[in-house]
């Protein structure tokens, strides 16, 4: 089997604040590329979804493509 990475993955875990339909939730970052995000944390979510993302200073927003029991996929940016 062969397999392509279009982007660089990094693993590790740092705490993160977001916002997805004017909630605000806590998750961990899981991994972390640059074109999105795994952030594992518990909620109801769903593919499509928009989310902002806190970085400390910064804010990133994005839209939830992967939904998953412990946690969700969000690639960087508007759909």
């Amino acid at each position: 089997m062969i397999l392509f990475l279009t982007h660089l993955c990094h693993v590790f875990y740092v705490t993160i604040g977001f916002i997805v339909q004017g909630r605000h939730n806590d998750g961990l970052i899981e991994n972390l590329s640059k074109g999105g995000v795994f952030i594992k944390t518990s909620g109801t979510f769903s593919v499509g979804q928009e989310i902002s993302l806190f970085f400390g200073k910064e804010n990133m927003d994005g839209t939830i493509i992967r939904v998953e029991p412990q946690g969700i996929g969000v690639k960087f940016g508007k759909p």
